[in-house]
């Protein structure tokens, strides 16, 4: 008899992270550089009132009729291209992408660097269900920043996010990015409601305004791979009722390796070095397009 999985385990958070204090505007900083600033400010004010956050059971009613309306994950890219603007990133997922080194860290870092554009993080931290103090990279770039709220919390499935939505998701968003499901082996048919109440729970705040793409997340090789197998057929099965989502299939790239247990740790579950920069150029392939 299996015992039910434990929640993915993480050891200590790693020291060394450079803070930067949210005030930037110092002596003798120039005019265009303080437009930026209250650029930033203003997409990172407090959403728009609205009425209790959804639970996942009501999930698939609302998103039948926002499915429609949604903004296309690449028209929503698209504004990447303006240099002029913060362009801002929620993600929501576990903890294949909350470390430093890590998928988000490292995709978003490359994407900052080769647009030439300031990096403002914002890592979860899930001991006190709120945000750690920001992360800054690329400082000196001229441009406006790419801004990511990067929800990931160690262990958890959708339903945690959706507990905690009113904190994880503070600012609208440009693009949202799912990465939810290695941990709803014990109920795989969990993940697709989790989604769809995400999603619902988006557009009562900023309706068809937020871009959405889903990450199929790289294989199990412990005893849960069939369990996971069974996650990955349902995110599949919604991403194909969801058309305006953009599938990210890092599930698929991992296979194509001829030794894919090599892309994880030995624990079978969690990404390497080398499976989180698969997973990041795998991302960033869908934000390049």
């Amino acid at each position: 008899m299996h015992m039910p999985p434990r929640p993915i385990p993480r050891g200590p958070r790693r020291r060394g992270r450079r803070f930067v204090s949210t005030v930037l505007l110092r002596v003798g900083i120039p005019v265009v550089v303080a437009g930026v600033l209250l650029s930033i400010a203003f997409a990172t004010l407090p959403r728009p009132a609205a009425g209790t956050a959804a639970g996942a059971d009501s999930g698939p009613a609302i998103a039948a009729e926002h499915r429609s309306t949604l903004v296309s994950f690449a028209d929503a890219r698209d504004r990447l291209d303006d240099s002029g603007r913060p362009f801002v990133v929620t993600v929501i997922g576990d903890s294949t992408g909350d470390q430093p080194g890590e998928w988000v860290d490292l995709a978003f870092r490359e994407l900052a660097e080769s647009l030439d554009r300031p990096l403002i993080q914002h890592p979860w931290d899930i001991l006190t269900g709120s945000y750690l103090p920001e992360i800054s990279f690329n400082e000196d770039a001229p441009s406006a920043p790419i801004v990511v709220w990067n929800g990931s919390a160690s262990g958890k499935t959708g339903q945690y996010s959706l507990a905690h939505f009113d904190t994880l998701v503070p600012a609208q968003p440009d693009i949202v990015i799912f990465n939810h499901g290695l941990n709803n082996v014990q109920k795989p048919k969990t993940v697709a409601p989790q989604l769809t109440a995400l999603v619902a729970e988006i557009e009562r705040y900023w309706p068809e305004s937020v871009g959405y793409a889903a990450i199929l997340e790289n294989p199990r090789f412990d005893d849960w791979s069939a369990a996971h197998t069974a996650v990955i057929d349902n995110v599949s099965s919604w991403l194909a009722e969801n058309q305006a989502v953009r599938p990210i299939d890092t599930h698929a790239a991992y296979l194509a390796s001829p030794t894919p247990e090599l892309l994880l740790l030995p624990d079978l579950l969690h990404p390497s070095p080398e499976g989180s920069a698969l997973t990041a150029a795998t991302v960033l392939d869908a934000l390049r397009r």
